[in-house]
C-alpha cells in the first residue's frame, strides 16, 4: 500500500487547495497514511542523515512495498543504532529492494519532508493531534513581568530582538547537527555548510542551541523581509548568492532530554549563557556567533538600550532574569519590549479570503493606504463578527478610516514600489466615525519616530 501512498501525496501536491489536501487526508484516513505521517513530521523523530545516499531503486512493479524491515530501519536510525556510512549502506539496500515508489517514500521520510503541499498543521486538523507541538520558551510582555521581583543589584541580561528566521540546531553526540524550524520542521543542514561545521567543531554536544539565521551580504546584515525571502529561496532548493553568507545568532543551550513538550531545564540562565560564550571562545568562527547582549541594574537602564535598538532601525530587545530557568511555554523570565505605533489609514480594496482556506469567498483583509496612496497594506479582517459586517456592508467600509498598529515601517524595493507595514493589524473591529481623511505617509514617519524618542 506504501506505492498507494505515495501517489496521494503526488496527488496532494498538484493541488494547490488546502481544502483539497485536507479533505484527501480525511477521505484515505488508514493506520499505515498515519504512520507515514508521524514518522515523517514528529518533531522528536530525525534519522541522522542529512543527504541521501546515490543508488538506483528497483524498477516499478519489480519490487516490494514496506514490510515490519523498513519500520526497523527507520527505528535503527532513529534511535541512532544505526549511524554513518553503515546506516547509508542499509538504505540503499533497503530502497533497492523497493518499488521505485516506495523507495520515493522512504527518502521522503528520512528527509522529513512528504512533499505533498501540506504542513503538520494539516495533518493535526485531518487526524487530531497526530503531530505533537515542538517546545519552544515564549517571551512574556512587559505588562505581565514582576520585575519587582528580580536582583537588579545581580543585573538583567538585555539582548537584541534579531530580524531573522528563528531555528533550532540539534548537536548530537554522534556528530550529527540537525537545524529546524521554530514548528519543528527539518531544514537542508547542507545548505548551511559553515554553520553545521562550526557546531561540530565548536559547540558542546548533546544540546539545543536556539538563536536566529541571518543573512550577511558582503558583511552587511540584511533587513528581515531580504533576509528571509533568501533563506527560504535556499531551504526550498536554491542556493546562496555570491556574497551572501548565513549566520547563526544564538542566544540559549539546553540538553536535547529536556526538549519535551512541558519540558523544563532548571539550570539559571547566566550558567546557560557562561557554557556558549566558553564554546565560542575557545575556537575562532564567524557563522556562529552570540546574539548582542549587555547587562544593565536598573530597568531604565534596560528601556534605555531598548530605545537605542529602535533609534537604530532594530526591533527591539528582550530582557532576561539571569536565574531563570528554561521552560516549553510562556516565561516570566524573559520579556519581549516591542515597539507599537497606532496610525489611520483609508480603506481603498477587500481582498477575498484565500482559495482552500475557511474564509475562501468572503472578506479576508482591507487593503489600507496613507494619504496620498505612497504606502500601502493590507490588514486582516478583525474577527469573525467584522467579516460578517464587511460582507453585508462592503460600500460602508470602502473609503473608511481605521486605526492599524505595526512595528516597523517597510521601504519600497525591487518588488513593491511602495511603503508599506511590518505586522499590520486592527486595533479595533471599526471604522472611525469621527475621521475621514487618513494620515500621509509623513506623519506615519513622524509618529514612529516619536514613538522611539518615546520610549
Amino acid at each position: 500500500m506504501t506505492d498507494k501512498i505515495l501517489d496521494l501525496l503526488d496527488e496532494s501536491k498538484a493541488n494547490a487547495s488546502k481544502k483539497f489536501k485536507l479533505g484527501l487526508l480525511m477521505d484515505n484516513d488508514s493506520e499505515l497514511l498515519r504512520q507515514v505521517c508521524l514518522a515523517a513530521y514528529d518533531p522528536y523523530t530525525t534519522y541522522g542523515m542529512n543527504k541521501l545516499p546515490d543508488c538506483v531503486p528497483a524498477l516499478y512493479g519489480d519490487g516490494e512495498e514496506f514490510n515490519e524491515g523498513t519500520w526497523g530501519l527507520l527505528d535503527l536510525m532513529a534511535s541512532r543504532k544505526l549511524t554513518g556510512n553503515e546506516a547509508k549502506d542499509y538504505v540503499v539496500a533497503e530502497m533497492s529492494r523497493l518499488t521505485a515508489k516506495s523507495a520515493q517514500l522512504l527518502g521522503r521520510i528520512i528527509k522529513k519532508d512528504l512533499r505533498a503541499g501540506f504542513s503538520e498543521s494539516t495533518i493535526n486538523k485531518a487526524y487530531k493531534k497526530l503531530i505533537p507541538t515542538f517546545p519552544y520558551m515564549r517571551c512574556s510582555l512587559a505588562k505581565d513581568a514582576k520585575f519587582d521581583e528580580w536582583d537588579w543589584k545581580v543585573g538583567a541580561i538585555s539582548q537584541e530582538k534579531a530580524d531573522g528566521m528563528f531555528t533550532n540546531i540539534n548537536n548530537e553526540e554522534g556528530g550529527v547537527v540537525m537545524l529546524t524550524s521554530r514548528q519543528g520542521t527539518l531544514m537542508p543542514a547542507e545548505a548551511f555548510p559553515d554553520i553545521v561545521s562550526e557546531m561540530q567543531s565548536r559547540m558542546t554536544k548533546g544540546m539545543q542551541y536556539h538563536g536566529e539565521i541571518l543573512v550577511s551580504r558582503r558583511g552587511k546584515i540584511l533587513p528581515r523581509e531580504e533576509g528571509n525571502g533568501v533563506i527560504n529561496h535556499v531551504v526550498s532548493g536554491g542556493d546562496f548568492s555570491e556574497g551572501d553568507k548565513p549566520i547563526y545568532l544564538m542566544w540559549d543551550a539546553i540538553p536535547l532530554e529536556h526538549v519535551q513538550p512541558k519540558g523544563r531545564y532548571n539550570v539559571e540562565y547566566t550558567k546557560r549563557l557562561r557554557g556558549m560564550v566558553k564554546d565560542l571562545r575557545d575556537e575562532f568562527g564567524y557563522a556562529l556567533q552570540l546574539i548582542r547582549t549587555k547587562v544593565f541594574h536598573s530597568l531604565k537602564e534596560a528601556y534605555g538600550d531598548y530605545a537605542e535598538y529602535l533609534q537604530a532601525g532594530k526591533e527591539g530587545t528582550v530582557i532576561k532574569n539571569p536565574n531563570g530557568f528554561w521552560r516549553d511555554g510562556t516565561s516570566k523570565d524573559q520579556i519581549k519590549l516591542k515597539l507599537q505605533v497606532d496610525v489611520d489609514l483609508k480603506v481603498v480594496a477587500i481582498v477575498p479570503g484565500k482559495v482552500g482556506t475557511k474564509v475562501e469567498g468572503r472578506a479576508g483583509a482591507l487593503t489600507c493606504v496613507t494619504s496620498e496612496g505612497d504606502l500601502v497594506v493590507d490588514v486582516t479582517v478583525k474577527n469573525e463578527t467584522m467579516r460578517d459586517h464587511v460582507d453585508a456592508n462592503p460600500d460602508e467600509w470602502l473609503e473608511s478610516i481605521i486605526v492599524v498598529r505595526f512595528n516597523q515601517i517597510t521601504k519600497p524595493s525591487k518588488s513593491n514600489s511602495n511603503h508599506s507595514l511590518f505586522l499590520p493589524r486592527m486595533v479595533e473591529a471599526a471604522y472611525r466615525t469621527d475621521k475621514d481623511e487618513a494620515d500621509s505617509l509623513e506623519l506615519v514617519f513622524d509618529q514612529f519616530e516619536s514613538a522611539i524618542a518615546g520610549a
